[in-house]
């Protein structure tokens, strides 16, 4: 059997690979290079071909490339956009060979070798390396000011030890929490971004389901206009579609198909990322059968049907197989019978869990349906209680039904739930929470040999803020004195996202508005209705029926739907509703509820009452000298 070349071998079709190969000596390949390098040419145009639209319509007139390394997508982006100045900081001299060549091949490059780490000081960096950028080129016509005249191309590499936690997504929530408050690479306006990352941290900053949606995800939403993945290697897992219904993944592929064709963009042959298919079905349904349930194959899947064809009675079932007194073939290999019953029940718990959502799914249409009847004065009485009647009819057969359901189909189904919640909030999928369900097109397909060393992984995301983001105008609606607050509970609440992902919010509320009736709440936050399980107030029919939708809504002149609003005759129950399913304005909505309120509490204290953690720079705790017991 020939054995297969070792990934670090040089590929002879890119000649860059044996130069970075020349550049680190072979003992030292796997230390030195720790993130994969772009070797294709043909890629990187592809790339650029893709992206440049948004590049060259405000032409950038200035390059901050952090960790170039060999250069090659450092030069095509150079030769693109012909800048005035290109400075490249890498802190790894192993790539000098590599890049001084690069940096004298035309005036406007800047080579500096720095430990980007260390720096911490970016307006100092800039006017000494870009003197040109200063607070001349901000452009404030919206609430967050932008810059056009900079943009920054980041590959940042893995963390090279489990203890060092600085991943590429902590790097670019940095990133985004900077362009937010103004700071950093962002002081005069914010830049553009296009950076190379691993698949973990992009399923951390664009997550593709909502129970990966933490505080990277999350800090982007805050201010993105535009995030998304312009290339990417294949994932061969696809473990995130496990939180995903298959009918919400065929229908935001058609969407984003049709906003593909409806832009002209043509993907170049080759380049088609690979579209998911279909998990296989059972050999045989045995004892328990349940309907065949289309799910997203997973590399699990995979592993699965590799193990039942090593049973010949599956592999071969019209050959000559020996049968039990009833009749049942007598499986002879035990880790493919495993297998099978892991297959069947993977099918039957999606089952349970469809009936389930089913469920919610009618109890959410006869809210909508209770709100729109309680808003029209023809509406009769009895029809609502009626109504009322038949949802608390169907919410103790939910109750009943998912009492008798096996703990193992549950517990992944509060995430299925909440991200088809999420999904398309208020019924328009054009809204989804995540930035991934609205991209406007695939990513090109990097292939295995294009980096360097070969069958790595990498994604390439493009970012640009909006001068408009909701997290921007809430923050300029206020006083500059009054901003904190605000930030403080978003910068809370992100942190704790992580360990306390299941958080509703009724837990939220008890801790940042504490005694408020949730009706008051929805009343002035009417975003928070659309999830919420409503009642009839006892004297529904003598309160009167006006429709109280957000502020923006009523201002840009939209024709308010009851379901999405606060009405006076219904009460509101949110107690069902997690946190990870609210959209950012929605978030910071309540955050500046929080700032308007009497409960002022200290970002430490707000973390630890949300249950969240913090290290000892975020506490400022390194601050303090060290008790002494002696």
């Amino acid at each position: 059997m020939t054995k297969p070349p070792s990934r670090w071998a040089a590929v002879p079709r890119f000649p860059l690979t044996k130069t970075i190969r020349k550049a680190f000596p072979l003992a030292a390949t796997k230390r030195g290079i720790r993130k994969p390098e772009i070797v294709s040419e043909q890629l990187c145009d592809d790339i650029l071909t893709r992206i440049s639209p948004y590049l060259l319509r405000n032409r950038p007139l200035d390059i901050l490339d952090l960790w170039p390394g060999a250069g090659l997508w450092s030069s095509k982006v150079n030769d693109l956009l012909r800048p005035r100045r290109h400075v490249l900081i890498e802190p790894h001299q192993g790539y000098r060979p590599l890049l001084e060549p690069l940096a004298q091949s035309r005036p406007g490059y800047d080579l500096q070798f720095m430990d980007i780490s260390a720096i911490h000081d970016w307006p100092s960096l800039m006017s000494k390396h870009l003197p040109e950028q200063s607070a001349s080129n901000r452009d404030e016509s919206g609430a967050l000011a932008r810059n056009d005249t900079l943009l920054v191309l980041a590959n940042p590499p893995p963390s090279a030890t489990k203890n060092n936690h600085y991943t590429p997504a902590r790097w670019w929530t940095a990133f985004m929490e900077s362009c937010l408050r103004q700071t950093g690479i962002h002081t005069y306006g914010s830049v553009r971004l296009l950076m190379t990352l691993p698949l973990l941290d992009v399923q951390a900053i664009l997550p593709h389901n909502i129970t990966d949606r933490k505080r990277p995800a999350i800090m982007a939403e805050d201010v993105a206009q535009h995030a998304f993945a312009v290339a990417s290697s294949k994932d061969t897992t696809n473990y995130w579609t496990t939180y995903k219904w298959w009918d919400q993944l065929v229908d935001n592929a058609a969407r984003v198909a049709r906003k593909t064709a409806e832009a002209k963009i043509v993907t170049p042959e080759g380049r088609e990322y690979p579209p998911l298919t279909l998990a296989p079905e059972s050999p045989d349904p045995g004892t328990k059968p349940a309907p065949y349930m289309p799910r997203a194959n997973t590399a699990g899947h995979d592993r699965i049907m590799e193990l039942i064809m090593l049973e010949p009675s599956f592999a071969d079932p019209s050959g000559p197989h020996k049968r039990a007194r009833n009749g049942r073939i007598l499986r002879t290999n035990q880790e493919a019978t495993r297998a099978w019953i892991m297959l069947n029940e993977d099918n039957r718990h999606t089952f349970m869990r469809r009936q389930l959502l089913e469920l919610l799914q009618k109890i959410a249409e006869l809210n909508q349906a209770l709100s729109r009847a309680a808003a029209d004065p023809s509406a009769d009485p009895s029809t609502l209680r009626s109504t009322q009647e038949e949802i608390a009819a169907l919410q103790a057969t939910y109750v009943k039904q998912s009492s008798e359901t096996h703990y193992k189909a549950l517990k992944q189904f509060s995430g299925l739930c909440d991200d088809w919640r999420a999904s398309s909030p208020g019924g328009n999928p054009d809204n989804a929470v995540l930035l991934w369900e609205r991209r406007p097109f695939e990513p090109l397909l990097i292939q295995p040999d294009e980096l360097f060393p070969r069958e790595s992984d990498r994604t390439m995301v493009y970012f640009e803020a909006d001068p408009n983001a909701c997290a921007a105008r809430k923050l300029h609606e206020l006083p500059p004195g009054d901003r904190d607050a605000p930030l403080e509970c978003s910068e809370a609440l992100t942190l704790t996202l992580g360990s306390r992902n299941h958080m509703t919010v009724p837990e939220l509320l008890d801790v940042i508005l504490p005694g408020r009736p949730v009706n008051d709440i929805v009343r002035a936050v009417p975003s928070l209705a659309m999830f919420a399980n409503r009642t009839l107030k006892p004297d529904f029919d003598r309160l009167p029926k006006t429709v109280h939708g957000s502020p923006s809504d009523i201002a840009a002149g939209k024709e308010l739907d009851p379901a999405l609003c606060f009405q006076e005759n219904l009460d509101y129950d949110l107690s069902d509703v997690r946190v990870r399913t609210l959209s950012t304005e929605t978030l910071w909505d309540l955050f500046v509820e929080y700032q308007k309120s009497d409960r002022k509490l200290s970002p430490v204290q707000l973390n630890r009452l949300l249950g969240g953690t913090l290290t000892s720079f975020k506490s400022g705790e390194y601050r303090e000298s060290p008790t002494k017991f002696h």
